[in-house]
């Protein structure tokens, strides 16, 4: 019989494919896509962002969490499992058609930003980055009431978990005591060497093979 946590795994694992696929489909969006499929691809890309949610917020994966919280786990999968929570219980804050809703205003602000800042046109700019605005904040409201936290905190808890305002005004208020001294030595020392411009334009096979040189530097697998 299949364990809860395996069932857990098998849905990651599903939603990690489906995340795969979309990040794909996104990069070709913004990079060789032509620009007039623009609205199918950002109604694609929606429509799969509802399927992951769904998948994720399904009663069986709640059932499961609460299942396998009672497994003999370990230490691994113990932190799978609490990633697993975590990721479980933000996406049930939202209904399906706020997901659908905010991925279409991203998809629309993005593409048509292309356009508009070489036309320098920001209150066509300013129309569409409204509703994202609009969006991004009734996210945050509709987080804060859940969680009993700021709305600001509640967003950032999406990107550095278990972070708050409060933490990062007192790492910050830290950083003041000595950073300003360190970068005026930096600026200081700067001043006493020669700076070297690059003079360009630099041919485009070699820009791409700089970027491959330090891409294999840093350890990038160019086989997955």
């Amino acid at each position: 019989m299949t364990s809860a946590y395996q069932q857990l795994t098998k849905t990651f694992q599903r939603l990690s494919r489906f995340s795969h696929v979309t990040a794909i489909a996104g990069c070709d969006m913004q990079t060789t896509m032509p620009p007039g499929g623009s609205q199918a691809r950002g109604e694609a890309l929606a429509e799969m962002s509802v399927l992951q949610h769904q998948i994720l917020t399904a009663p069986q994966v709640g059932e499961w969490l609460r299942a396998a919280e009672q497994q003999s786990l370990n230490d691994v999968e113990r932190a799978n499992l609490n990633e697993m929570q975590r990721a479980y219980q933000q996406a049930t804050l939202l209904p399906d058609d706020f997901v659908e809703a905010k991925s279409i205003a991203g998809s629309v602000c993005e593409h048509a930003w292309r356009t508009q800042r070489p036309a320098n046109d920001w209150q066509g700019f300013a129309a569409n980055l409204k509703e994202v605005v609009r969006l991004s904040r009734e996210e945050a409201q509709r987080r804060a009431d859940a969680t009993g936290c700021s709305r600001y905190d509640a967003l950032l808890d999406l990107y550095e978990p278990g972070m708050t305002r409060a933490r990062l005004d007192e790492t910050f208020g830290e950083l003041k005591t000595w950073l300003p001294a360190l970068l005026q030595q930096v600026v200081e020392k700067q001043a006493q060497q020669t700076v070297v411009t690059p003079q360009g334009p630099f041919a485009l096979p070699a820009q791409r093979q700089l970027g491959l040189s330090i891409m294999e530097t840093l350890g990038f697998d160019f086989n997955h």
